[in-house]
């Protein structure tokens, strides 16, 4: 019993399938490169995998071996190698006697597991599903003079908070000046303190709220990953700025849009002459 997978695409496994036991012998070939995609996408983020190989399935888990595109097309894709475990663990994989005694201990192993991949394939995609045909490749850095001030501004008060609790009026420079000028009435400084805690919930509220957008545009599953890719500079911006960053990544996605709609229009009008 083979998993069904969501495409026709025919499965590349191990070359060299001799050396495991028999059940994962037959079991292998008939696994989908769909949902084996499906499982590194969601498990380790893999973007586009390519010539996914299963290389071992054990009771604990299926380990799979493909190739991750990279960014600049001039470069070959990279290997990479992962292990994703089976929670729970499959029953023990029957032995060859064991196999060559019972016609359909195989069988029953190959269809245990082949119903524990549908199954986690189908937990990836609910996990995955509700993604934008819209992809967002790039970050886009402040780009007025509102987004530069609003940073500056968000990174002032920490500042001035600060150095008024750490030197007080003894601050070189301008430690008199804010002493007369800005927290003359200790209540000036409570509510400025009280205003800088407001914004910072502000703008976690406004984190969240963009890392679901930047899940559902695909910024999470870029090639160079989460941590070099735009992932997190979008929500270093969106903490930064707060709902300017979000503006701004509304509008790129807007512009994918439309260049996207007007590829499909130029194709139908191909169509359309041919």
């Amino acid at each position: 019993m083979a998993p069904k997978g969501k495409t026709t695409t025919e499965p590349v496994a191990d070359p060299t399938l001799l050396h495991h036991p028999l059940p994962v012998r037959n079991l292998i070939p008939q696994i989908p490169q769909s949902l084996l995609a499906t499982l590194l996408t969601h498990h380790v983020a893999a973007y586009t995998p390519k010539e996914i190989k299963v290389t071992f399935i054990t009771p604990e888990a299926i380990s799979l071996s493909y190739l991750q595109p990279v960014e600049d097309i001039a470069f070959a894709p990279v290997p990479r190698s992962t292990t994703i475990k089976f929670r729970p663990p499959l029953p023990a994989i029957p032995s060859q006697q064991k196999c060559d005694e019972d016609k359909n201990a195989a069988y029953e192993w190959e269809s245990t597991c082949a119903t524990r991949l549908k199954e986690m394939e189908a937990e990836a995609t609910k996990i995955l599903d509700g993604r934008s045909d819209i992809v967002v490749q790039r970050y886009i850095p402040p780009n007025n003079i509102a987004s530069l001030f609003t940073i500056f501004q968000f990174l002032f008060l920490p500042w001035l908070i600060y150095v008024w609790l750490r030197f007080g009026e003894d601050m070189p420079y301008i430690g008199g000046f804010i002493a007369t000028k800005m927290f003359n009435k200790e209540w000036k400084f409570n509510m400025t303190v009280c205003f800088h805690a407001a914004v910072l919930v502000k703008r976690w509220a406004d984190v969240l709220q963009m890392a679901k957008k930047l899940r559902k545009h695909g910024v999470d599953l870029h090639k160079r990953g989460r941590v070099m890719g735009p992932w997190v500079w979008w929500l270093i911006s969106s903490f930064l700025e707060g709902w300017r960053c979000e503006k701004r990544f509304d509008q790129e996605v807007a512009r994918l849009g439309r260049v996207k709609a007007e590829a499909q229009e130029g194709e139908g009008e191909t169509k359309k002459k041919k």
